[in-house]
């Protein structure tokens, strides 16, 4: 079995969430957030490794703030510069 990690940083995550001042990205990350602690705490399905959840917490603010591009991605254009003729995450992650 794989060590079960543990969430780190929870009240301070939630602490900077209260500090965006955009009320639709501070919704996005709130929601985004809880959709980790639940799947960690009531699924019972924890990470492999310790989560940080401040740093998860910061980087989907700077996602959710791009309010143009998720709506046009919703509308299904391509926004972004992942499509096929580009390296995937998980290729870029291994060079």
């Amino acid at each position: 079995m794989a060590n079960q990690g543990t969430l780190i940083h929870g009240n301070e995550a939630f602490a900077f969430v209260d500090t965006i001042k955009d009320p639709v990205t501070r919704t996005f990350v709130k929601m985004a957030l809880v959709k980790f602690v639940t799947e960690i705490h009531l699924k019972k399905r924890p990470p492999e490794g310790d989560l940080d959840l401040l740093y998860v917490a910061r980087v989907l603010e700077g996602f959710f703030a791009e309010h143009e591009v998720i709506a046009r991605t919703l509308q299904g254009e391509r926004v972004g510069a992942f499509w096929e003729d580009t390296e995937s995450p998980a290729e870029m992650a291994t060079d």
